[in-house]
């Protein structure tokens, strides 16, 4: 069985795909062991610090008041203070100042290895006929390549979708990776378009509701945005957090809601810290909420890439 060029090239693109993956999968592993090791080095050396400090206070006032039971009574404190190293070397990760140091550390090898990472994300999604089929690479590579059972990409496709079997383990994972990157994030990019056709984007503040993939955003009335709002074409995607995940979606619904911003200023308090501050009594009053539906999303962390369906 022969393929044709275009099935050819392909082929070549996703076994190009899978390398880039692999490399980001390695790059990946390679920043959380050192990030490990960073962290383990680190609790080491603070509780060695203290021990030795405690150490060092016990042998002075040893020194100076050399009475002989000074030493007996000596041994447990220093091996209090070892105890107490230890704990000091794990607690240090639970102040800000240790959180700042993993981020730093983080960050610096995040930028080591930024080549494979950016590299690998790009290939996250794999477009087949407008369609994107990356769930379904490692199958069709197996079947025409290992197994020489189909001699068309479009064979060995219908073939693995007609096997998909839906896992309620997979989703539930994709939606807790979801609703966890929703939480490290308040503001999102809201592209629409004018009457003309004429794309805009906007930087929004959005508050996670209750119900699941529904979000609001407000606007004033006077706002440009307005009337593209209304139009009900929109698109959007979160700002990338500290460790470079991001949601996005043009699968979504948007709708002027009939809550008051009064009644969802508790929920902008509680997840958008200042937000309310500048804003007087009256500009509250006049604030319009808008209500995002998402029917689906796209979940894009550095070494994975879920879709969330919120309509199943």
């Amino acid at each position: 069985m022969s393929l044709s060029p275009e099935d050819e090239k392909l082929l070549a693109n996703m076994k190009q795909r899978e390398l880039h993956l692999k490399r980001r999968e390695r790059a990946a592993d390679a920043i959380h062991y050192r990030v490990r090791r960073y962290r383990t080095i680190m609790s080491i050396l603070a509780a060695l610090a203290f021990s030795a400090a405690v150490t060092g206070l016990v042998v002075l006032v040893a020194w100076i008041d050399p009475a002989p039971t000074r030493w007996g009574r000596a041994l447990p404190v220093i091996a209090a203070g070892a105890f107490g190293g230890a704990l000091l070397g794990e607690h240090v990760w639970e102040t800000s100042r240790g959180r700042w140091l993993l981020a730093r550390e983080e960050s610096r090898l995040r930028e080591k290895y930024s080549g494979d990472l950016h590299a690998g994300r790009r290939w996250l999604q794999f477009y087949y006929r407008g369609e994107d089929i990356s769930a379904y690479v490692p199958q069709i590579l197996y079947f025409i390549e290992s197994e020489g059972r189909f001699d068309s990409v479009a064979a060995a496709l219908a073939f693995a979708q007609e096997r998909r079997h839906e896992s309620a383990v997979f989703a539930a994972r994709a939606r807790e990776r979801f609703n966890d990157v929703a939480a490290q994030t308040n503001t999102v990019i809201l592209s629409s378009t004018d009457e003309m056709g004429h794309p805009s984007s906007r930087t929004m503040r959005f508050v996670r509701t209750d119900r699941p993939g529904v979000w609001l955003v407000t606007t004033a009335p006077e706002g440009p945005k307005v009337h593209e709002l209304d139009g009900g074409k929109v698109a959007l995607v979160t700002l990338p957090t500290e460790s470079g995940a991001a949601i996005s979606t043009n699968r979504l619904r948007i709708r002027r809601s009939t809550l008051s911003f009064t009644d969802v200023v508790e929920l902008y308090r509680a997840q958008v810290p200042g937000y309310v501050d500048g804003m007087s009594e009256a500009e509250q009053e006049r604030e319009l909420v808008y209500e995002l539906t998402l029917q689906s999303a796209k979940v894009d962390t550095w070494l994975e890439h879920d879709v969330v369906d919120f309509e199943t």
